[in-house]
């Protein structure tokens, strides 16, 4: 089983849609696919079920250690399941970054989570674009990192941060664990304008991720706010329109850089790589319009 973070430290990037119509794609590719929604707003989930969210999901699994059959939700999509946030999930949040009660070994909670998953292929994590104690957990226990980042001025600062912390993560799952390295497995470029400023950031993100991004951008549209209103993947709204594309070819290239990573440094063309320091990065040049 795959398991990916949809991450990133700044909002409205097209985070939770571009978690909704990747397992979306993935599940039209023929593979069992568990959404969950890690962000306490819901956006993933509510894109998915836009009359209302369920009381219990995630917040029951971390606060009573539920079954997880009890708060799956089957989706309208075949092959798409959801563990919406629940109710408590902010709070659950705010415990864990204690010494006490949820805080007591908040790295491995996620993590025992996931391992009890077992009928599904790959498990997408939706996280808040806050960096909170839940979202280091969510790090520790998945196994890849997927980015969707924004052309705009602050893009590649953000992201940037996140690299670092990724990183760091990393370091202490491979010390104090057997869950390997944290890979990066695709940047995802978000909310492409055809304004020229848009266009110059997006070549410097190619520039700096390299063969990481994935090839095709997703443009703005406001198709992803019609399909988002009426509780449908923007893949089965507008199946034939640019974002549409951009979605099934990222999950078809997710699909093909499944496997180990390659090594050190920035990948080569289809591989995942894991991440390594700046000056790695310098030295081998490593280096779309959707709802948040």
């Amino acid at each position: 089983m795959r398991s990916v973070a949809v991450t990133n430290a700044k909002g409205g990037v097209g985070k939770s849609t571009t978690a909704i119509n990747l397992a979306s794609c993935l599940a039209d590719l023929g593979r069992r696919v568990l959404l969950i929604d890690a962000d306490p707003s819901g956006n993933a989930a509510l894109g998915l079920f836009p009359s209302g969210l369920p009381s219990e999901g995630l917040a029951d699994l971390l606060l009573e250690e539920r079954e997880l059959p009890e708060v799956i939700r089957p989706s309208a999509v075949e092959g798409l399941d959801v563990i919406p946030p629940g109710d408590r999930l902010g709070s659950c949040s705010d415990q864990m970054g204690g010494s006490q009660g949820l805080g007591q070994g908040r790295e491995f909670r996620i993590r025992r989570i996931l391992r009890r998953v077992t009928d599904h292929d790959v498990v997408i994590v939706d996280t808040s674009p806050v960096q909170t104690p839940l979202n280091v957990a969510i790090l520790y226990a998945v196994g890849e990192v997927v980015i969707p980042i924004d052309p705009c001025v602050a893009a590649l600062a953000g992201v940037k941060a996140l690299e670092d912390l990724i990183r760091e993560v990393g370091a202490l799952r491979q010390e104090f664990t057997d869950a390997g390295p944290l890979v990066l497995t695709g940047v995802l470029i978000t909310r492409v304008d055809r304004t020229l400023v848009a266009r110059q950031i997006e070549a410097e993100v190619r520039a700096y991720f390299g063969p990481l991004a994935f090839e095709r951008s997703v443009p703005t549209s406001v198709r992803f706010r019609e399909a988002y209103a009426r509780g449908v993947p923007l893949v089965r709204y507008d199946p034939y329109g640019a974002g549409a594309r951009a979605y099934q070819e990222a999950a078809e290239a997710f699909l093909a850089r499944g496997g180990h990573p390659v090594g050190p440094g920035r990948s080569r063309s289809g591989d995942r790589a894991p991440i390594e320091d700046d000056a790695t990065i310098e030295e081998e040049g490593g280096a779309p319009g959707a709802a948040a």
